[in-house]
């Protein structure tokens, strides 16, 4: 069984171009407030929530001690934000919220 058939390869005369070109930038004082106020962060909750393309969730970065995460939130329920994995995250410990 040394001569077995060889399988069909089509020829490539063509040249893709499907990939896309990404880039990223990472910095420790990206979109941080460093005096932050935990009202005018429920400010920006709040316009979050009363947005006219919130419906159930809504992808948001929050700033958490210099760190930037990105949830996806449903609510507020006794002073925590919740997210879709029902993670709650306390308001006072955010520094700045955005989409």
């Amino acid at each position: 069984m040394p001569n077995k058939p060889k399988m069909y390869k089509g020829e490539v005369k063509k040249e893709f171009n499907n990939n896309r070109s990404i880039y990223a930038s990472y910095s420790d004082n990206d979109n941080i407030n460093k005096n932050y106020d935990v009202s005018e962060v429920r400010k920006k909750i709040n316009d979050i929530f009363s947005s006219y393309d919130f419906i159930y969730r809504t992808k948001v970065n929050i700033v958490i001690d210099n760190q930037i995460i990105t949830r996806k939130i449903i609510g507020i329920y006794e002073n925590n934000l919740v997210t879709i994995d029902n993670e709650h995250i306390p308001i006072n410990m955010i520094k700045d919220i955005y989409k």
